[in-house]
């Protein structure tokens, strides 16, 4: 698996720079793709594994929503994470109704997995390490818009989509610098790039 190492923001800004390894994804596996994984390692038919695996995230709601965590015998463990809204959110009725938060402002914030500790360690055992340089290094210097712009398209029209994380992982900026950079080419009619889906679903495709 290749990782890079990538620059950590100078929020203190001391000049000093710090890095840290960040894995380099290929792509997202689709359902189809994991489906047919298991048809090809079991006897089961597409039929059934499809069948067990849309009802996976019921029966985790089924528990979960009462207060259970749910154990997979070497998967994992899953819990739920509460959150609270501030005071000024508490009174807001549309701000309680996104989260679907309580009166007192108690919502979900998010499902916690605990990885088998067996299965984390043959994941360790199974996956060899290998750094590679990001894309800024390879260039050698800094990369101006458009050519990340270009960057972006060839790997769009290379994968389909592309995700926040897919473009800092080509160009090496920060998060906060490629949300800003992507934004600014949606806006553009001429970019050839136009956002699909909302929140953590957003992606960027051909215009």
């Amino acid at each position: 698996m290749d990782y890079i190492m990538q620059e950590m923001p100078d929020l203190q800004k001391t000049g000093e720079k710090k890095y840290y390894p960040k894995v380099k994804h290929v792509n997202c596996i689709p359902h189809k793709t994991i489906v047919s994984w298991f048809m090809t390692m079991t006897n089961m038919s597409r039929h059934t594994i499809e069948g067990v695996m849309s009802e996976l995230p019921d029966a985790l709601n089924a528990f979960l929503s009462n207060g259970h965590s749910v154990k997979i015998e070497g998967f994992g463990t899953f819990d739920l994470i509460l959150g609270q809204l501030s005071e000024e959110d508490i009174e807001d009725v549309e701000a309680r109704k996104k989260v679907g938060a309580n009166q007192s402002g108690v919502y979900i914030k998010k499902i916690n997995f605990s990885p088998d500790r067996e299965w984390l360690n043959d994941l360790r055992n199974s996956t060899t390490l290998h750094q590679v340089q990001n894309m800024k290094e390879r260039l050698g210097v800094s990369s101006t818009m458009e050519e990340r712009l270009r960057m972006a398209l060839e790997y769009i029209e290379k994968n389909g989509y592309m995700q926040i994380r897919d473009y800092t992982q080509l160009t090496g900026l920060s998060r906060s610098k490629a949300t800003r950079e992507l934004k600014a080419f949606c806006a553009d009619p001429n970019s050839g790039i136009q956002a699909d889906g909302n929140g953590s679903h957003k992606v960027f495709v051909k215009r």
